[in-house]
Parts: C-alpha cells; structure tokens; sequence
C-alpha cells in the first residue's frame, strides 16, 4: 500500500478562485501534496492550462446547481449541467459514468441560501450505487463542525443502505488560505500517481479522510490482506494500522493536538472496538452483511475530533 495526500477539490481564476492554474499547481506542490483534482464551478475551461509535470491533476468540474453542487471527475466527454434537476439526476449520472467519469457529493449538508445558495444537497438520488464518493468533511476543520457532523451521518445512513462510497475531504480552494486547520484526503495508489491511478482508488474506496495526521488500516484475514473498500469474509480477522502522527505535521498552525483512540465503526454508527491510538493491530470477528471503518479520535485545541475517518471495509453477505 501507497499512501499519498490529495487535495480533490480546487478552483481558479476560470470560475470563483484567485489561483491562476500554474499557482494552484504550484501551492499544492508547495504544501506537500501528491495530487489535486481541477474542479472549477461548471467550466473545464482550465485543463488546457494544467501542467502535470508541477503536480499530477485530475481533471473535473463541479456542477454547481440551486439543488445541490456535484463532483465530476475523469469524464472522458462533456456532459451538460445546464439540464439537471432534482428529478433526473439519476440520468445525467448515467450519462457521467459511461463516459468513465466519477460522481461525488460536494459537501452535501453546507448551509443553504441566503449564505451559499445550492450547496446543500437536495438532488433525488434515486440509484445510490452509482455514486462513487462524498465529501464528509470539508473547508476549514477549525469550524463548520454542524456541516461537517451531518454529512458523516449522511454518509453513514447510506453506508447501512448497503451502498459503497468512499469517503473524501474537500478543501474547497479558492485561493491563500487564511489560518485555519486543513485536511486531505489520502488515496491509496498502485504505481505512479497519476490521474487514472487516483481515479482507480476513488473508484474501489481506498482512501481516509484526514485532518492531515497518517492513519491506514487494512485487514488480514486467513493468509490474505485486504484493503479499504474490499470485500472480506466473515469471521476472525486482524485489523492492522499503520499511524504517523508526524505526517503532514508542519500544516498545522500553533493547535494542540492529543491522540486517544482508534474506533472501529460499524452499521448505525456504533462502536464494534475501542483500541489506544499507538496499537498496531486488534481482533475482530466480522459479521456478515456489516461495513467496518477505522476513526481515529483525538483533541485538537481541547476538542474531541476526528481526526481521521478511513472508507470502510465490507463483509460478504
């Protein structure tokens, strides 16, 4: 496993940022990312200008609608935004995922109008599988908690449904940042980083949200190892972690950070095991029918935060 740090959700002066192309790409290198994704609000008119020598891009849009804003990544074609609504939007992501495209949900419980008008999610999702992701945590992790809470719910609700989402986090970049505290996303990626390689991980769930600190699990079951967003026998298991709470360290600003607990999650968000945060590995045994996600849980400033949330695991039915 290779885990890098990603930042899946940017914009430029081609929409509402402040960042030419070449400064994005060149603001993300600097802050020690792998990979970002070039999601400008419902144009793609910025890819020519994107230099994957600077940092690997994926190249996306974010339909930005009064319903709700939607993460399109890899679409090998265009296809128009200007005719979703609430009611077709099953069609539109059909059309998307045959052209190999990604769909994510873009923070799907932002405060609505007046404040941000379309940001909260309110498309009729009909068929969920064909969602690939969404944005559980997003912007600044020092604030928007209510946002960021519901859509961990939302997340989960979908999760217990039996639909498969990886979970990512957005950062939302428009431009220099103020001080603030601001995650990644980690994608576990197979060769080179590269669009198609990121593109594969999203597409199989292996990647943790994160408030920048390294945290990883996968599972060991029999004689074989498997990653997030595999499907697992039931029965004994080993869960195996693998933390670095120096990672991405020099992100922060002057917070005080306390590490406690790694939770293992399950169906209807309860607690399956509750490990010290430095263990390396646990036993559990595997329900079938179950999804399993490792939280690891910690204080930031004297608050009791995530501080990062894995995809899950799955067990067979």
């Amino acid at each position: 496993m290779s885990w890098y740090p990603c930042e899946l959700h940017c914009h430029t002066v081609h929409s509402d940022g402040s960042f030419q192309v070449s400064e994005l790409q060149n603001a993300a290198k600097d802050d020690g990312l792998s990979l970002i994704a070039l999601t400008d609000h419902n144009t793609v008119s910025g890819w020519d200008e994107l230099n994957d020598s600077i940092i690997p891009a994926i190249r996306g849009i974010e339909w930005t609608t009064y319903f709700g804003h939607m993460l399109v990544l890899g679409c090998k074609k265009f296809v128009d935004w200007r005719e979703v609504k609430p009611y077709n939007i099953d069609d539109k992501i059909k059309e998307i995922k045959a052209q190999g495209g990604l769909v994510g949900v873009a923070h799907p419980c932002q405060i609505g109008s007046p404040v941000c008008t379309g940001g909260r999610w309110e498309f009729e999702v009909r068929d969920w599988s064909q969602v690939d992701y969404m944005e559980i945590l997003h912007d600044n992790l020092r604030s928007f908690s209510y946002e960021n809470d519901m859509a961990h719910i939302f997340w989960t609700s979908l999760l217990d449904k039996g639909y498969k989402l990886a979970a990512t986090y957005g950062r939302d970049w428009h431009g220099i940042s103020p001080y603030g505290h601001y995650g990644c996303t980690y994608l576990d990626i197979d060769g080179d980083v590269c669009e198609e390689a990121a593109l594969d991980a999203i597409r199989n769930g292996r990647s943790v949200v994160s408030g920048g600190f390294g945290f990883f699990m996968s599972v060991l079951s029999g004689e074989k190892q498997y990653r997030l967003g595999d499907t697992v026998p039931e029965g004994k298991a080993t869960l195996l972690f693998e933390t670095d709470f120096n990672l991405r360290r020099e992100k922060l600003h002057d917070e005080r950070i306390k590490y406690n607990t790694i939770k293992i999650i399950t169906n209807g968000g309860e607690t399956a095991l509750e490990i010290p945060c430095n263990e390396t590995k646990a036993q559990i045994t595997l329900e079938k029918g179950k999804w399993y996600r490792a939280e690891l849980w910690g204080e930031i400033d004297s608050v009791k935060k995530h501080m990062a949330i894995t995809s899950p695991i799955y067990c067979k039915y």
